[in-house]
């Protein structure tokens, strides 16, 4: 029992490592291609395949659906009141690749904060 109890949460350090180094992807792929907007763009949409393959769960497609939508409309209204604005944007002043990186965002801050719950139940 107390194996298996252990390897339980090995597994789940292995996923939140997993969840950590997705996101320092995308962070990474923003940084170094931000004047790519269309590779951005393929690369970041690939990620986000990647990540739905290895976790796929109904409700990761929703946190990935709502997070494109609503992180930019936030983004286009901010912009558009000259709160920021982007060097590279492609529609409504916001960069093409911005809506699959608020989806891989919402997925991805769901998905931590659901592995640091399981790994304090433990």
């Amino acid at each position: 029992m107390i194996f298996f109890r252990a390897h339980r949460q090995l597994l789940l350090r292995k996923e939140l490592i997993l969840e950590f180094i997705t996101f320092a992807l995308a962070i990474g792929f923003i940084s170094a291609l931000k004047g790519q907007v269309i590779l951005l763009t393929i690369v970041l949409i690939l990620l986000s395949v990647i990540a739905n393959r290895v976790w796929h769960q109904k409700h990761d497609i929703f946190f990935y659906i709502t997070g494109a939508i609503l992180g930019p409309l936030s983004e286009i209204v901010c912009t558009n009141f000259g709160v920021w604005r982007y060097a590279h944007p492609t529609f409504f002043s916001i960069p093409l690749w911005l809506p699959f990186a608020w989806g891989l965002a919402a997925v991805l801050i769901t998905r931590i904060a659901e592995t640091f719950v399981k790994i304090e139940k433990r």
